[in-house]
């Protein structure tokens, strides 16, 4: 007994004979009695012990632990369009899928914030340099989720426009090429404003343009037309 109290003290020795002679058939009162300590104390040992495993023999309060395993550290692993996100306990993963980055940068950084991963490991998932992964750490803790959106993508909204916003754009396109020749998306978007009260952004109005391939008939167009207007 002295021995094993030198090993691992006299509480563990205590809990883990009280567990012993539980399951060896003895009751609480009689456990209580042998070990000296009431028999509600033996209930609430066996109790924790049954629900908790052999983590509960030894005082929680304790900063080293004998018979509790060492916590683990969190790693990264990347397989295939997927990133692993180990817990280090037992097979508990996280699983986040690379193609939807907020979730990636979200999760990973507020995983930064909290002391779980190092910035090292999340720079080299989103490859991207420790620096610039505490700042975006640091833009998360401050202004939220939605500042780590790619401001690019927020700008494909301005490109949403109903289809009669785009007849009035290419009627103004066709209108300036016979008129004019310029087709800037700077003016396009001024004479909408003037002329149907419509504001698109220049920068919108440029997008369909582009889309829409009205570019490569800004000189054939003034051509064909003259064509048709000689023919009988």
């Amino acid at each position: 007994m002295e021995q094993a109290q030198q090993v691992v003290g006299p509480a563990v020795l205590q809990r883990l004979l009280c567990y012993a002679l539980y399951l060896l058939g003895l009751n609480r009162q009689t456990i209580g009695q042998v070990l000296g300590i009431p028999s509600e104390t033996a209930k609430s040992i066996i109790k924790t012990i049954n629900r908790d495993g052999l983590g509960a023999l030894e005082d929680r309060r304790q900063q080293s632990a004998v018979l509790r395993p060492k916590d683990q550290p969190v790693t990264l692993r990347e397989e295939g369009t997927n990133i692993t996100v180990d817990l280090g306990i037992g097979d508990r993963v996280l699983q986040l899928n690379r193609e939807d980055p907020l979730q990636v940068k979200t999760i990973l950084l507020t995983m930064v914030n909290n002391g779980l991963l190092k910035k090292r490991q999340v720079a080299e998932v989103l490859q991207i340099t420790p620096t610039y992964t505490a700042i975006l750490a640091c833009r998360l803790d401050e202004r939220g989720a939605g500042s780590l959106l790619d401001q690019r993508q927020g700008q494909k909204h301005d490109f949403r426009v109903p289809l009669e916003v785009k007849a009035e754009l290419v009627q103004q396109f066709a209108l300036d090429v016979m008129t004019s020749g310029q087709t800037s998306g700077r003016a396009i978007s001024a004479e909408l404003k003037q002329r149907c009260d419509i504001f698109v952004p220049a920068r919108t109005v440029r997008h369909h343009l582009a889309r829409m391939g009205l570019g490569k008939i800004k000189k054939s167009l003034p051509q064909l037309v003259s064509a048709v207007k000689k023919t009988p």
